[in-house]
């Protein structure tokens, strides 16, 4: 009895048996059941000890008496046997109690809560007791319990009873013991049996390759689990190649329930179809399904307001304006020695950063287990969009013409508006503009009912930073630093009129019927409405500052004494 031996452990612990994790398995409801501080008429506190007690207990039943004279569990199961029941009865149904049914004052008395019925009460009462003779305390309870009352109303039903009909428990768990290690060895016994004669001779059946110690068990078993295995790979396998029809079947019923759907193309519906077979090519039977897993057809669009499209988005907006306004203000520049590349040009550094986050979230683009989070949060979707995605989408790019371009013009202006503005400017610019223009090309698209167009990257930031640049310039003349010197006199001119013919451009493309690229127009409108926002109040605020220098230096003229 080898499962016994960790009870040498438990040494004179007051629970028993119960404490001991090594030989019940550590369910919820036994650690609740275990947590009773309950004092037995008779604490085992060795192995010896415990083996007298349960061979007594077995030699003369008569002599384990409780208040009520219950039987023992020897007595419950022949009992149960004769009357063809399984043995599991006393666990599953329960033992009625000599004096059930107790009422509903009593089962307030018992649990201390009348929420209790008196139907629920006594059948937790006699399943409790069944339990304990049984030796099963540590199994779970029936959903119908645990639904209706919590683990504390079981752990005062079985105080009671231990108060009450006070019976050793560990001698039941004894008696299971013994009785599963009895059904244990009865299998094996029969399995063995069902193999026949292993010793190889007198026509025995032979294991693999002639062993004459037969077939092994463990051999048998093992084919049998990769068969299983390879069955229910198979099965999976089917189950993919046959859910195209019923994916279409899916996206039709979608497309005739929610009228914007229906504004998709065919391919575009028919995308990552028709399936690809896992053993044939199992990458691409991969991607398929991360690509099926990050599509959400399975909500209803028709039922999500123009308002519930445009307001969790602006509210979005709000607050990154807010925390960029508050960024610029409180940003104090590091020391050159604390930085973290201090051999790096302060502009280069930032604007390498803001390219390294952007080609982080493109290399994401090409692992399909990221699909799911960046169609969330790092593309802005008019039919079902997600408020975060109006500051993701600006960091995103899915194809690397796109990413290069912004790349380039982001270096260009970037390095220059940087050194002229300084880092907390530059950010706060940045992420603003490209924040305001996502949200601009949201609501345009929303109100033009143009629900299925998607947008993403960093041209509404990059044209922020582009009308900044012109607005602090916008009296000065601007001339392309790669055109001869001759030539700069005739095509020099001020920033203010070069933002207004990129303003100007854009709008006729917008309107436009011929569409030379897929650009999102409203994006970069967005982004040079708030670069030049922000440069009008960047320079109001430099004149008022260097007005109340030049009124402080004029005091300061006025009261200075004369030489």
């Amino acid at each position: 009895m080898s499962n016994v031996l960790p009870m040498v452990w438990r040494g004179s612990c007051p629970l028993g048996l119960r404490t001991c994790s090594r030989l019940l398995p550590a369910t919820n409801l036994r650690n609740s059941i275990l947590s009773q501080q309950v004092t037995y008429s008779s604490t085992l506190s060795s192995f010896t000890h415990y083996v007298q007690h349960s061979q007594k207990w077995r030699q003369a039943p008569s002599t384990w008496h409780t208040r009520t004279a219950i039987e023992s569990p020897a007595t419950i199961f022949r009992r149960s046997a004769n009357t063809d029941a399984k043995p599991e009865t006393p666990t599953e149904r329960g033992i009625t109690l000599d004096r059930q049914p107790l009422s509903a004052s009593e089962m307030k008395k018992i649990f201390g809560s009348s929420k209790v019925t008196v139907e629920t009460g006594n059948r937790i009462l006699s399943l409790l007791q069944g339990r304990r003779f049984a030796g099963t305390l540590d199994m779970p309870f029936p959903p119908d319990i645990t639904k209706a009352v919590r683990p504390k109303t079981i752990e005062k039903g079985l105080h009671w009873l231990r108060e009450n009909y006070s019976m050793d428990e560990d001698a039941a768990i004894m008696a299971r013991i013994e009785r599963e290690e009895k059904e244990e060895e009865e299998r094996l016994y029969r399995q063995v049996q069902q193999l026949g004669p292993q010793s190889g001779h007198w026509g025995a059946r032979l294991g693999e390759g002639e062993d004459i110690y037969g077939e092994s068990i463990i051999k048998k078993n093992l084919k049998q689990n990769e068969a299983r295995l390879l069955a229910e790979e198979e099965k999976a396998r089917q189950e993919w190649l046959e859910s195209e029809l019923k994916e279409q079947e899916k996206m039709q019923s979608h497309i005739k329930k929610n009228t914007q759907l229906q504004k998709y193309t065919e391919a575009a519906v028919v995308e990552a179809r028709p399936r690809a077979d896992p053993k044939e090519r199992p990458f691409l039977a991969w991607a398929q399904k991360h690509y099926l897993r990050a599509e959400n057809t399975n909500t209803d669009f028709n039922t999500i307001s123009t308002a519930g499209r445009i307001l969790p988005a602006l509210g979005v907006t709000l607050l990154t304006l807010g925390l960029c306004y508050i960024y610029a203000d409180t940003y104090v520049p590091p020391n050159n020695s604390t930085r973290m590349w201090p051999d790096i040009p302060p502009a280069a550094a930032t604007v390498f950063a803001i390219i390294g986050v952007n080609v982080a979230v493109y290399c994401l683009w090409k692992i399909p287990p990221a699909w799911r989070l960046l169609n969330r949060y790092f593309i802005s979707v008019p039919l079902y969009p997600y408020a975060l995605s109006v500051v993701g989408s600006v960091f995103s790019h899915q194809q690397f013409k796109h990413l290069a371009t912004n790349t380039l013009i982001l270096w260009l202006i970037g390095s220059r508006l940087h050194d002229e503005i300084q880092r907390g400017n530059f950010l706060a610019v940045y992420l603003s503009a490209g924040v305001f223009g996502s949200i601009t090309s949201l609501t345009a698209h929303v109100l033009l009912g143009k629900l299925t167009i998607t947008s993403l990257g960093a041209s509404g930031a990059i044209a922020g930073l582009v009308g900044s640049w012109c607005m602090l310039h916008a009296d000065h003349k601007l001339v392309p630093s790669f055109l001869p010197h001759e030539w700069r006199e005739y095509v020099a001119v001020n920033g203010s009129t070069v933002l207004a013919g990129i303003v100007a451009f854009e709008i006729l493309s917008l309107i436009s019927p011929f569409k030379v690229a897929k650009l999102d127009h409203w994006a970069h409108l967005g982004g040079y409405f708030a670069g030049a926002v922000w440069a009008t109040l960047y320079k109001s605020k430099l004149e008022k500052e260097k007005r109340r220098r030049r009124e402080a230096r004029g005091w300061l003229d006025r009261f200075a004494p004369s030489s």
